[in-house]
């Protein structure tokens, strides 16, 4: 089965904006602007940050081996400050804080965007299983 990517790199986006939703006690709109109006290179950081983490975990989703959750969530926040770093060159501090020095609401969301990329490889390779 062909994974399509567009769903998934919409899912991730979801998953942010439920996790803003959820878990932020004062949300900017621009957190949960959809995908549609988000700005390019953003964009194009959610689809590298898909794929990227897409990479890492599908071999292991292969053999049946399932990250611990909040170990998704670090992995995700780290990929997210290395594309910041290649996209921006130069990011705002605020974009590339280290996973422990996320407020709980950022972490708690790292981790949502985590599920919706595990549960979207978990679908992809459901019918080799």
């Amino acid at each position: 089965m062909t994974m399509d990517f567009e769903q998934g790199y919409r899912l991730t986006r979801q998953a942010w904006i439920d996790g803003v939703n959820t878990f932020h006690p004062t949300p900017k709109e621009s957190y949960t602007l959809p995908w549609e109006k988000m700005p390019s290179w953003e964009q194009e950081a959610v689809k590298a940050l898909y794929q990227h983490v897409r990479n890492i975990i599908l071999p292991s989703l292969k053999e049946d081996i399932r990250m611990p959750r909040e170990y998704g969530g670090y992995l995700v926040g780290s990929v997210w400050n290395v594309l910041m770093f290649q996209l921006l060159r130069d990011p705002k501090a605020s974009y590339v804080k280290h996973f422990n020095e996320l407020d709980e609401w950022q972490q708690k969301t790292d981790i949502k965007m985590f599920e919706a990329i595990e549960a979207a490889v978990l679908q992809e390779i459901s019918p080799q299983r």
